[in-house]
């Protein structure tokens, strides 16, 4: 085992035990509803442009909303789940995440879809909290293994959906009606996962303590401890990171659909991009016994140069090696990341501190979708370079940062240490 070289503000001040059978739930879940969800996202740019006819320009103000609403709503739904509990945020986020799915079907007026984005983006920002919620479940030592098993679930789901998306909307009889079929899948399953989780989730009985306690106390965090230059420098990565995803979100379907590539293949290529990913509870397992910091940076430079080849080349055969790539290093960073991130918060404002990293990532998402589809008619595809450009660039400021931070003292994750414990 590698030296510790991160740094641990505050971890759970008690003993965590690590509930495996809540955390099997969560990933259920998860799989489940990014089933849904990425069955509907490489194909509602084509959507819009074909049933909507709605420029790229428009597309991206699209795109866009979803991070307004995102954003809007991130912090304050994460200090809400460190008062009021995360259960209550987690399944009105997949509730709403069923009423936006089915208001795609109702009409193909773009600027109705600018609402029902924002309604999307509302369930993002409260599906946020799982992050918090596996903190709570999860011992430290097990934290990055547990987020990297949750993600895995996920890319999983991204893996699936689209392959379905593609199957429902041929069976649907292409066209509008074909999309529509998307759409309604990804309604049934996000309505399915809301009540099952409302039955399963349980919340763990210290973090109702902490709750309670909260309430007629001190309602708001103070800032000046939540905010530390460690957490400062986790914000600049996940906004340059969603700058470049944001922009990618927008025109990779379109640029691959103007090359001449077929619905098919569009899918294939994001699943090749995903299946990678789901190698996250394998990597999950390396941070938690080595650096969370190498790991995340590592990925994450690996990352953002896929994206400058990405915007450099036009053969099909190359964007299929790089997405295996690139799903690699997400894998490597992502549990990495927030395992990191987890250990700079204080525990007790767990949720505020996620509710801050997802906010910056939404404000990076929102100007990638809008800057990126204007360049976009100047330089094409090339402008996914760019993308690459600017998340190395947050990686470069970010680095001196957050290596301080790791430098200050040892991590605390040894697997020896006493309050590592685990149950079933």
């Amino acid at each position: 085992m590698n030296p510790v070289d991160e740094v641990v503000v505050a971890e759970t001040p008690q003993p965590v035990k690590t509930s495996w059978l809540q955390l099997g739930v969560v990933c259920a879940a998860q799989l489940v509803i990014w089933t849904g969800f990425s069955g509907i996202l490489p194909y509602l740019p084509i959507f819009l442009q074909e049933e909507g006819h709605s420029s790229v320009i428009m597309i991206g103000f699209i795109t866009a909303a979803f991070y307004v609403g995102a954003l809007i709503f991130s912090s304050p739904f994460g200090w809400l789940s460190d008062v009021v509990g995360r259960k209550p945020m987690m399944i009105g986020g997949l509730g709403l995440m069923a009423v936006a799915c089915f208001l795609f079907t109702l009409t193909v007026d773009p600027r109705w879809f600018l609402l029902f984005r924002v309604v999307e983006g509302m369930s993002a920002a409260a599906g946020g909290v799982m992050f918090a919620f596996v903190a709570d479940i999860t011992a430290p030592n097990h934290r990055s293994r547990g987020l990297g098993m949750v993600l895995s679930a996920q890319f999983g789901g991204a893996i699936l959906g689209p392959a379905l998306g593609a199957a429902l909307y041929h069976a649907g009889g292409g066209g509008r009606t074909g999309f529509y079929a998307i759409f309604y899948f990804g309604a049934v399953v996000a309505a399915f996962t809301t009540i099952v989780m409302a039955f399963l989730i349980r919340e763990p009985a210290a973090t109702r303590r902490r709750q309670a306690a909260r309430i007629g106390k001190e309602r708001r965090p103070s800032y000046r401890a939540v905010l530390k230059p460690a957490i400062a420098g986790f914000l600049i990565v996940s906004f340059s990171a969603n700058f470049a995803f944001g922009g990618f979100e927008v025109i990779w379907s379109l640029w691959l659909d103007h090359l001449g590539v077929s619905m098919t293949m569009i899918s294939v290529v994001w699943i090749v991009m995903c299946v990678p990913m789901m190698l996250s509870f394998a990597t999950g397992i390396l941070a938690d016994r080595h650096s969370r910091f190498l790991l995340m940076f590592a990925g994450n430079t690996v990352a953002a140069l896929t994206f400058v080849v990405f915007g450099l080349t036009k053969s099909l055969a190359l964007y299929l090696v790089v997405g295996v790539i690139q799903g690699l290093a997400f894998a490597f960073a992502h549990p990495a990341k927030q395992g990191f991130l987890i250990q700079v918060s204080p525990p007790e404002w767990i949720g505020t501190v996620q509710g801050l990293d997802t906010t910056s990532m939404w404000v990076g998402g929102l100007l990638g979708t809008l800057i990126v589809p204007a360049v976009y008619g100047a330089i094409s595809g090339h402008v996914i370079a760019l993308c690459g450009a600017v998340a190395i660039a947050g990686l470069a400021i970010a680095a001196p940062i957050l290596w301080r931070a790791r430098a200050t003292r040892a991590e605390a994750h040894s697997p020896a240490a006493p309050q590592e414990q685990a149950v079933g």
